[in-house]
């Protein structure tokens, strides 16, 4: 049976021979935030893109050999696995993810510790990798009274999206079997320390399409002599708006964006061809079908209507991010043992891709968000984007409660 309150700072276990283990969480939680900000800072200075995060990777390494946590480091190119195992034997298997790439950005923060190579961490990305770590450094302390085994899983590219499939087909779910999986979103947006657990969707799909409208070119002063393609794309985008409006139920969000269009070369030439591109986003799997079906099927007639021919292409990137709602409630309740109740509750989804999705469409979990403001107006992606520090040791404490909860209890 294990009993905790970090508001009380004191866990207390018992084992099944009734012997009480009293660890004082406020000594082992004293030097977190301190921890927490050297991590971010020195990870801060140091961004690198998907795939390329050598130093990064490196980094978590030679912390987790320092806490004595056993390592692997064949999944997923540069990313990285630690393993915890518990002193009370064999038990339940719990993973906790950290994405660690940055993006290709120049920041412009002013930071005293801001990154010079024209590559930042403008999506929180070093918070993650330091919550992990100093949630790893937590749990490697009291391993021997807690059983089974905690899977850290340091995860590359997610800003392209393929960092978690890659880990996944080198083999790390055939290696360890998890039974449940955490992961948590620093979010600047939302106010600082606030937990946000939702019981569903969390982040959106993040798909991209291409479309070729094909016609054929001429004179623009002899527009009967040729199939004009512009005006058959403008038909597909103006005819496209009503897949969202009129094919989806205002249940079921569904975002489609023409985001992109090239054509033509001269004012007085009809090209052979235009290029669009955009985005297709959505909270549930149905739905992101059907925007593509439609899609596909509006581009069609509506190319064929004006004597052309449109062809679709639909790059996929990551499904949505949905929690499981037995987890999700579950980890309100650890939440609000260790924070106060004002701090914990659902947000609003976001239309925004995080690969997460893809361990979550395989494990029951949860991902949740981390708000971290800091006042100013600069969203993620910004390269004058910051969060709050003091934030992160909440993202900690409750890794930490949910993870000691499911392996002991």
């Amino acid at each position: 049976m294990l009993r905790m309150s970090l508001k009380k700072e004191v866990y207390q276990y018992q084992k099944q021979d009734k012997v009480n283990i009293n660890m004082d969480m406020k000594k082992l939680l004293s030097e977190s935030n301190d921890n927490l900000v050297n991590h971010r800072r020195i990870l801060h200075s140091m961004p690198e893109l998907g795939f390329e995060e050598n130093k990064t990777s490196q980094y978590i390494q030679d912390e987790l050999k320092k806490l004595g946590i056993p390592i692997e480091t064949k999944y997923g190119k540069t990313g990285v696995v630690g393993i915890i195992k518990g002193g009370l034997g064999k038990g339940r298997s719990i993973m906790i993810r950290a994405d660690i790439d940055g993006l290709p950005i120049t920041e412009e923060t002013e930071l005293d510790f801001a990154s010079k190579n024209g590559c930042m961490h403008a999506c929180g990305h070093d918070g993650h990798i330091s919550i992990l770590l100093e949630t790893a450094r937590i749990l490697q302390s009291v391993k021997d009274s807690i059983k089974g085994e905690i899977i850290l899983c340091f995860q590359p590219a997610e800003e392209i999206v393929q960092g978690a499939l890659a880990m996944i087909d080198d083999g790390l779910f055939d290696d360890y079997h998890p039974e449940r999986v955490l992961g948590l979103h620093i979010w600047n947006q939302l106010p600082s320390g606030f937990v946000g657990v939702n019981d569903s969707a969390v982040f959106a799909s993040a798909d991209a399409f291409s479309l070729e409208v094909k016609g054929r070119g001429g004179h623009g002063a002899l527009p009967h002599l040729n199939v004009d393609p512009i005006v058959a794309a403008s038909q597909i985008i103006t005819n496209a708006q009503t897949i969202v409006s009129r094919e989806i139920s205002p249940q079921d969000p569904g975002v489609l964006t023409f985001g992109k269009i090239e054509s033509g070369s001269a004012p007085n030439i009809i090209p052979d061809s235009v290029s669009i591109e955009g985005t297709i986003r959505a909270y549930s799997q149905d739905v992101r079908e059907r925007i593509y079906s439609s899609l596909e099927r509006i581009s069609k007639l509506s190319a064929e209507s004006m004597r052309s021919s449109a062809t679709t292409e639909i790059m996929y990137g990551a499904g949505p991010v949905v929690n499981e709602q037995e987890v999700a409630s579950w980890v309100r309740d650890k939440a609000r043992e260790v924070l106060d109740d004002s701090l914990v509750g659902p947000t609003e989804p976001v239309s925004v891709g995080d690969d997460m999705a893809e361990f979550l469409q395989r494990i029951p979990g949860v991902y949740f968000l981390l708000g971290a403001s800091v006042g100013n107006k600069y969203p993620h992606h910004n390269s004058r984007f910051d969060f709050d520090e003091k934030a992160m040791i909440n993202g900690v404490k409750v890794f930490i409660s949910c993870t000691l909860d499911f392996l002991n209890n």
